[in-house]
This record gives structure tokens, sequence and C-alpha cells, in this order.
């Protein structure tokens, strides 16, 4: 999706299917609902079953010591669409646009689509643009963070990342699944979610490490490095899925033991 033009959205805010919105929004369709908090997305309930914890963007300057939450920038303007309204006449896609007053702006586009009631299966497709309003180039590393807790719990789960765009996570019931379709991300690193967690807004710059597999609270990453002329705009298109897989666990037998701490506060 282009760059909506904020002037535009203001304009049609009117209509009784867009408006402008604050952050704590809630998405739906079908068996299944998003909500978007002050730090990224918060949950992804399918079938009364919350299977997220956290998802969450960051990026950081070239030269700068440490990244930021793009939450923490400058909301520009906030759409919420109901693209279905003849199958479902709830809001179901959240576009938002933000700066960070020098030169940057990230637009983030969520659109969720749920199964029937009972069948566990959801899938939400997310586009990110980086854009360079600037007169000058712009280097910077733009990082996705994601932990699942699929199936309302945290420890006993496994996942992997292969061909550097797929990450894949598995409990005894569920499996989650993200495919970057483009472009392939620069780095990632699966690993506990706490240490995960850690590596944002810590006081220093981190470069993910290509860890490709966990076992139990499994949280992972990816990172795009990117330069940006005067002008210039990046994309960034993905898809998540959840679907229901009993015996998925069986694909742990050789990963050793599960792993049981506390949950974070």
């Amino acid at each position: 999706m282009n760059k909506f033009n904020i002037l535009a959205l203001a304009a049609i805010t009117a209509s009784s299917s867009i408006t402008l919105a604050g952050l704590g929004v809630e998405l739906g369709d079908g068996n299944s609902t998003a909500t978007f908090g002050s730090s990224g997305q918060d949950s992804w309930i399918v079938d009364g079953i919350d299977h997220l914890y956290a998802q969450e963007f960051y990026f950081r300057r070239a030269g700068d010591n440490d990244e930021q939450n793009i939450n923490s920038l400058t909301l520009l303007g906030q759409a919420l669409t109901d693209t279905n309204p003849f199958s479902d006449t709830r809001l179901d896609t959240i576009n938002s646009l933000y700066t960070d007053g020098n030169g940057i702006e990230i637009e983030t586009n969520y659109r969720i689509r749920g199964g029937t009631a009972g069948s566990n299966n959801s899938d939400i497709a997310e586009q990110i643009t980086i854009s360079n309003t600037s007169n000058s180039t712009i280097s910077l590393s733009f990082f996705q963070y994601v932990d699942f807790d699929l199936g309302g719990d945290f420890s006993d789960d496994w996942g992997q990342i292969t061909g550097g765009n797929v990450a894949q996570q598995f409990d005894d019931e569920f499996a989650a699944s993200e495919t970057v379709v483009t472009p392939i991300p620069t780095l990632f690193q699966m690993g506990d979610a706490e240490d995960m967690s850690d590596l944002w807004i810590n006081g220093q710059a981190d470069t993910l490490n290509g860890d490709s597999s966990y076992q139990g609270d499994v949280a992972w990453a990816f990172q795009w490095d990117i330069t940006l002329q005067a002008g210039e705009s990046f994309l960034i298109s993905k898809d998540k899925s959840i679907v229901p897989t009993p015996g998925s666990m069986a694909l742990m037998t050789t990963a050793g033991l599960l792993g049981t701490r506390r949950r974070r506060a």
C-alpha cells in the first residue's frame, strides 16, 4: 500500500467505515480479534484463545546507540477500515503513519482475516513502508520482534527460522508461521523471550546473532539494514497465520526438555 495522504484521510473521516483513532484499538474478523496498544500489537485471540504476547517494531539510525519503538514516534494519522462489510461488519484493517520529525516516516498496515468459528485458523497480513522524506541519505536498521504464547501459555513451545525469512513456532495444539514475502531480512534471531525483549532500548546498539531455533518461551526477531536516498521508500511485506496442529509437539522429541521459567512482568 502506498503512503496515504493525511489531508485526504482527514477529509474522509466522516465516513462510517474509516475513522481516525488513537492507540488501543481492536480489529476483528470471523473467529478472531487483534488489539494494538502503546507498544504495538498485544493480543491475537482466535476462538477465545490469546496466542500473542507482543509484536513490536524498532529502528535505529546509523551511529545511534539504541533503538526506538516506532510507537514512541509522532503519530501523524491512523485509519481503521472494514474491507469486507458484507461478510463481517467489524473493522479489520488498521493503517498508521509515524514520523521521527527528522526525515523518517514509517507506515504500518495490518489486516486480519479470521476463520469460521471453531476452526482455530486466522491470518494477519502486514506491510511496513519506511520512507526518507529528507534531502539527504539516511541509513538505519529496522527490527521486528514477535513473542507468541501459543495456546495461551508460554513455556512449552518450539520454534525455528528457515531460509532467513520464515519463522515457525509450535506447541502441542497450535502452530504459528510468519513468512517475510519481501525483502529477505538482513539478519534474524530466535531465542528466549525474556532475553530477546532485553535487546531493545537497553542503551546499546544491538545486532541479531543468527540463532535459528529455540525451545521454551520462544520469541524471534528480524532485522533489515537499509540505506534510503532522499525521497526513497522501503517496503516490507509479511504474512502471519495460526492453525491447529494436533501432535506438533512430536517435532520437539529431539530438542530436549521444555523450559519452565516464570513469565516476565
